[in-house]
């Protein structure tokens, strides 16, 4: 019986005890560190088919990238964009041109059509240059020309009149006779241009200045006495002719190019000038025309 009654006391007591301790957790306290840097994306533009940055309120700026199709979108703080100033920069165009020409062509001279000679066929060599105005499709130039007009043409004044027939007097006053003349020459010209680039083809129009050195005989005298016409003598003739062109070229390429041209003069004196004798000289007013027609190789310095 006392046992019992220590038993329920002892219970109670421990009953107790129990119930007044207090029970101790551990709390875990995690901090959010957020770290905001700037990202530096370095990658050559031309591998990237296409960038967009996008901007939205209380929203993450994004950097979005697509290459070869794959889309990649990176969150940004900061963007930096640092560009290749030698791809930006526009090529500088070239300004200046240089290059040579070939003639083939045809002239047709009043003064030898009134002695019924043919046309005169003949080539040329010529050097030129130009340049752009004002970075534009306009360009001016200039050149220098060499002509050898070949047909044999000559015509004799004891079978035929002709535009220059009859007696002349040199400065000295020493008589001359007209005998012949020949249609084979050269002629150097000097032309200026103005050009309009359309595509692949360049017409052009100017004027130019040229000369022209024919061989012209007279009957002279030998200086014997009684004094008679009984000499041969050479004659270097000079012609000096103005006039306007209009020329169209087409480019095969940056180099070579074809073209034909057209250019009309006009001659207003002839002077002698005796080969053997540079005293015995005179000039001669005779106007007369020449219209010339060619086809031209063009190239082009690169």
């Amino acid at each position: 019986m006392l046992r019992n009654k220590f038993l329920i006391l002892f219970l109670v007591i421990s009953s107790f005890a129990f119930s007044q301790s207090k029970k101790i957790d551990t709390v875990y306290v995690y901090e959010e560190i957020i770290i905001r840097d700037t990202i530096f994306i370095e990658k050559p533009f031309s591998k990237i088919d296409k960038a967009v940055f996008t901007s939205e309120e209380n929203k993450k700026d994004k950097l979005e990238l697509t290459q070869n199709g794959v889309v990649i979108q990176i969150p940004v703080d900061t963007l930096v964009l640092i560009t290749d100033k030698k791809r930006t920069e526009k090529p500088k165009s070239k300004s200046w041109f240089f290059g040579g020409k070939f003639h083939l062509g045809i002239a047709d001279n009043s003064l030898f059509k009134k002695m019924d000679a043919p046309m005169n066929t003949g080539f040329g060599l010529g050097i030129w240059t130009k340049k752009k105005l004002f970075d534009s499709d306009f360009s001016v130039g200039i050149g220098f020309d060499a002509f050898y007009w070949m047909s044999p043409f000559s015509t004799n004044a004891q079978e035929k009149d002709g535009a220059l027939n009859g007696y002349y007097f040199t400065h000295k006053n020493e008589p001359k006779l007209f005998h012949s003349i020949e249609s084979k020459h050269f002629q150097l010209q000097i032309p200026i241009q103005l050009y309009y680039k359309i595509g692949k083809f360049t017409p052009s129009v100017g004027g130019f200045v040229s000369t022209s050195n024919y061989k012209t005989q007279f009957l002279g005298s030998s200086g014997t006495l009684p004094l008679r016409f009984d000499q041969i003598q050479t004659f270097k003739t000079e012609a000096l002719q103005m006039g306007y062109l209009l020329e169209l070229q087409y480019a095969f390429s940056e180099s070579i190019s074809v073209g034909i041209h057209f250019s009309s003069g006009k001659f207003n004196n002839l002077v002698f000038i005796n080969k053997d004798d540079k005293n015995q000289s005179f000039k001669v007013e005779n106007k007369f025309t020449e219209n010339r027609g060619f086809l031209q190789l063009v190239y082009t310095l690169e």
